[in-house]
């Protein structure tokens, strides 16, 4: 297998000092050897840029980046900024609490170079909570369902950001959407699949995941509401930049969605509620008006 090919590794980074050592000694044990990390820190109020600065001293291969200050605040911009500068070949978006396995890039070269494929997607696991391995392993449904962008964006088939490295001439026709505080992995992903469904499924585990209540994972769990807003907005968002090229059967499953999460929301959070309406009857047609009649008929009660 050639080292030929440069692999650029993208990580935004908040306040990670105390793990993201473990992270990057990770990705310093790679057998491929031929890559770029480009760490973008949002602003840490700890020791995060120094460390990252140490490192970047150390090995040329490690870039450290701070997110511009017109740029706004959040891992999205970061992870945009960090694919701005990306020289590689191939693109891999990380996450500054997890690990990668030693084989981690070697497996996914080895796969992208096994065929003319665009992107490959690979297994992770949580490093501490054996609870969530088991819905985790449930998720990746590719025994059972091809990789296609329908059976994507209906969750029929699912998977984590680290998972996958793409081709660059791929991942830089999509952004991350910066308005969007969770669900950002699903949105990214819609948007790239309606642009090319030429990938591969891998079984093996290559990624090792944190779960602490510090990351999104943990906290959309503090709050049913905060949750079901993070649900609406990432569905509404993704049928607003999907629905020129999505199937009907996709935009359908993604209003419906926001229908149904509409419903769950205080009045006064219904922002997009006439948006919502005028999506129901462009993609629902005559079976849309029963929808807002069942919406407004529990509103009256």
């Amino acid at each position: 297998m050639s080292n030929n090919n440069l692999v650029s590794i993208i990580i935004p980074s908040y306040n990670r000092a105390h793990l993201i050592r473990n992270t990057l000694n990770s990705i310093q044990k790679q057998t491929y050897t031929n890559w770029e990390c480009i760490v973008v820190d949002d602003d840490s109020t700890d020791n995060s840029l120094k460390v990252l600065t140490d490192y970047a001293l150390n090995d040329s291969r490690f870039v450290a980046l701070q997110r511009p200050i017109n740029k706004v605040k959040g891992a999205n911009a970061c992870r945009n900024f960090g694919l701005q500068k990306a020289r590689g070949d191939y693109i891999m978006f990380f996450d500054s609490d997890d690990l990668m396995a030693p084989n981690h890039l070697q497996v996914k070269i080895k796969a992208l170079h096994s065929d003319d494929y665009h992107f490959v997607v690979a297994q992770s696991r949580y490093l501490n909570n054996e609870e969530l391995n088991k819905t985790l392993v449930n998720q990746y449904q590719f025994t059972t369902k091809d990789i296609t962008s329908i059976n994507y964006i209906r969750h029929k088939i699912n998977w984590l950001t680290c998972d996958t490295l793409i081709t660059s001439n791929l991942a830089k026709q999509v952004r991350f959407n910066e308005s969007l505080m969770s669900g950002q992995e699903y949105n990214y992903f819609c948007k790239i699949l309606l642009l090319s469904e030429n990938g591969i499924f891998l079984e093996e585990v290559v990624t090792l995941i944190r779960y602490h209540k510090a990351s999104i994972r943990g906290s959309l769990r503090d709050s049913r509401r905060k949750t079901y807003l993070g649900y609406f907005f990432t569905y509404w968002n993704t049928y607003l930049e999907v629905k020129d090229k999505a199937p009907k059967k996709a935009r359908k499953f993604l209003v419906y969605r926001c229908f149904r999460l509409l419903g769950k929301l205080p009045l006064k959070e219904r922002l997009f509620e006439r948006g919502i309406i005028n999506a129901i009857l462009i993609e629902f047609g005559a079976k849309g008006l029963y929808y807002l009649i069942k919406l407004y008929s529990k509103r009256i009660t």
